[in-house]
């Protein structure tokens, strides 16, 4: 089990992720609604990232920099923040979204070290 920690976290944080998205079109409104799924975007990322690299590099010790994960999230920010909202009407620009994409790195970082 230990193995393959960080595929049951992808596992976890992609069913929390659905959950979230399953109670919106159900109406949930607030932070849920909102936030959440930001949250848990960037992570996602990361985690769906670095088992392909330690499956493809056959290295289970590779860990993903805190610049590269810096790096998703800006431009994670900038694709959804600036560029879209730019793009089209129904895209729109919020801080609170950076921040919790900033905020979901940093927990990324901090479960990475306890895999």
């Amino acid at each position: 089990m230990a193995k393959h920690r960080d595929i049951y976290l992808f596992l976890v944080l992609m069913s929390v992720y659905f959950l979230v998205r399953w109670a919106y079109i159900f109406g949930t409104t607030g932070i849920l609604r909102w936030y959440l799924t930001d949250l848990l975007f960037v992570p996602a990322m990361c985690i769906f990232g670095l088992i392909l690299v330690r499956r493809i590099k056959n290295d289970a010790d590779i860990q993903i920099p805190w610049y590269s994960v810096l790096l998703q999230v800006i431009a994670v920010s900038l694709y959804f923040e600036w560029y879209l909202p730019n793009q089209d009407v129904k895209y729109t620009s919020d801080p609170i979204d950076v921040a919790m994409y900033a905020l979901g790195g940093v927990a990324f970082l901090l479960v990475q070290k306890r895999l």
